[in-house]
């Protein structure tokens, strides 16, 4: 009986340290948000254009546009690439943001603007 509590209790301790060492094997790795320049042209009262104007392609799964904190549906195919664009809604003076929200890791803001 004592030999399977402790047996138990190396597995515990193993299968601990394996997550651990999972998690620090994979690091910040979501902190660093690909390199895009982003343009912003207003289309009409109620909308704007961004366009993925160069840099590194961007996981869909990855990338949310934000006007006023409120998310917008944008129909980008994956990835986003090079001269990709997508029309959003958005009111003049309100504030958008495009940001990366990596699966493990904290969201950047990789453009903002008052549009």
């Amino acid at each position: 009986m004592l030999n399977l509590v402790g047996a138990a209790i190396v597995v515990a301790v193993v299968g601990g340290l394996v997550v651990v060492g999972l998690n620090i094997a994979g690091g910040s790795g979501g902190t660093e948000a690909p390199a895009v320049n982003w343009t912003v042209e207003r289309v009409d009262d109620t909308a704007v254009r961004i366009t993925h104007a160069g840099g590194e392609p961007v996981r869909t799964d990855d990338l949310t546009v934000r006007v006023e904190s409120y998310r917008r549906a944008t129909g980008w195919t994956d990835p986003v690439t090079e001269s990709d664009s997508t029309v959003v809604q958005a009111s003049e003076g309100s504030t958008l943001r495009i940001v990366w929200s990596p699966a493990r890791g904290k969201d950047v803001i990789m453009h903002s603007e008052r549009v």
